[in-house]
């Protein structure tokens, strides 16, 4: 799968699938951004990064974790947890794990 941008903003707000040692967990896609390319060759794809939502608890560490999406299939990526909204106030949306994936 070539990573781009327009993959993802139409799979916004949509479910993927982790599978998990602890059972599959369902995370919502909430954000997906281009990052600046700095100088980066042309023949090199523009990076981005994906921010899920995820429920309070199990907590998933960084790790690779193989992800299905009914429309982009099924790929392991690596992903890390960036935060937790149980702190922040209910404008913030649910309480719950925010978990990063980068591709550089």
């Amino acid at each position: 799968m070539t990573v781009s941008i327009e993959q993802f903003t139409g799979a916004l707000d949509s479910a993927f699938i982790a599978h998990t040692a602890a059972g599959d967990i369902a995370l919502t896609l909430v954000e997906a951004t281009e990052l600046p390319r700095r100088g980066l060759p042309e023949q090199f794809r523009t990076p981005l990064t994906l921010i899920f939502a995820g429920p309070p608890a199990p907590v998933l560490y960084d790790d690779h974790y193989v992800l299905d999406h009914p429309a982009l299939g099924r790929h392991q990526w690596f992903m890390t947890p960036i935060s937790s909204l149980a702190s922040l106030p209910r404008s913030a949306g649910p309480a719950g794990q925010r978990y990063q994936v980068v591709f550089a």
